[in-house]
């Protein structure tokens, strides 16, 4: 594991005026989501802008251990020409309104995407992305904290039958199907380096019951200092957790047992069995 050495921040990485440039007016730094939770945790630096209007964005996240990403990167985009306009070679894909540039610099493995009502060329994201890469410091080798062992497969996690059970949907007939989106995306594939898991159960009727994480080691998140610190509700913590927070209006509860951070989403289900869903996967 690899991660960067204190200093490099948003600004210094794309100045004001490039980002003017590229969007079409000022932009202002947004806060990191809980989705870079395994980003941030691998070492990464997530920077996001957005205009007054919310209808332009920039995001630029740069990671260590590049040549791992790019593999995984070049197993999505096999069929794209690579380039090597943004470092030693890159992939930039647009479609609609936005670009997305990916590329690898000796260590350092970058995304930059953006998108404008007015249209984003291809060109102009390179620009900045090679504008980062010249700003960018190298990454350095750094220790990843031990965990302890855990499951990635989602049946051994929680099994559909018992998942169905606690969901109050015994008889529906469900099984777990791929998270991976149809496109390659910094944030996730993190979570596949972390060796996290990350799961969607699914009703044979198409409807999705339930999706978890478990991120061993994410429990930083909730220290005060964190940039992705959950704000919610707080609840009585049953065993064996030791801090939950629901999110969105209920349906979406967060949670850490020791060192591990968990979350789990499920539509129209109580507090208590989100709470339940919690205390059995932290129970592994």
């Amino acid at each position: 594991m690899s991660a960067f050495p204190a200093g490099a921040t948003c600004d210094s990485l794309v100045g004001a005026e490039e980002r003017t440039a590229l969007l079409g007016e000022a932009a202002a730094l947004t806060p990191p989501t809980i989705a870079d939770i395994a980003l941030l945790q691998d070492g990464g630096i997530v920077c996001a802008w957005r205009t007054a209007s919310s209808e332009a964005s920039l995001s630029v996240r740069l990671v260590g251990d590049g040549v791992d990403h790019w593999a995984s990167f070049n197993h999505w985009y096999e069929h794209t020409d690579w380039s090597s306009a943004v470092g030693e070679i890159n992939g930039t894909q647009c479609a609609g309104d936005g670009c997305s540039v990916h590329a690898l610099d000796g260590e350092r493995f970058l995304e930059v995407d953006a998108t404008s009502p007015g249209g984003i060329v291809g060109e102009q994201v390179e620009a900045v992305a090679r504008a980062v890469l010249a700003t960018a410091p190298a990454p350095q080798p750094v220790g990843r904290a031990s965990t302890a062992p855990g499951t990635r497969s989602c049946s051994a996690a929680l099994d559909e039958a018992a998942a169905v059970e606690l969901l109050g949907e015994p008889s529906t007939a469900a099984g777990y199907v791929s998270t991976a989106t149809p496109s390659y995306r910094l944030a996730d594939d993190s979570f596949r380096r972390l060796d996290a898991v990350d799961c969607r159960l699914r009703s044979d009727d198409g409807r999705e019951l339930l999706r978890y994480t478990i991120l061993r080691g994410g429990a930083w998140v909730f220290r005060e200092d964190s940039p992705i610190a959950p704000t919610g509700e707080a609840l009585a913590v049953p065993d064996p957790l030791d801090r939950v927070v629901v999110l969105d209006e209920g349906r979406e509860a967060q949670a850490q047992r020791g060192a591990d951070w968990f979350r789990v989403s499920a539509p129209n289900v109580s507090e208590g069995v989100l709470l339940d869903l919690l205390a059995r996967l932290a129970g592994l």
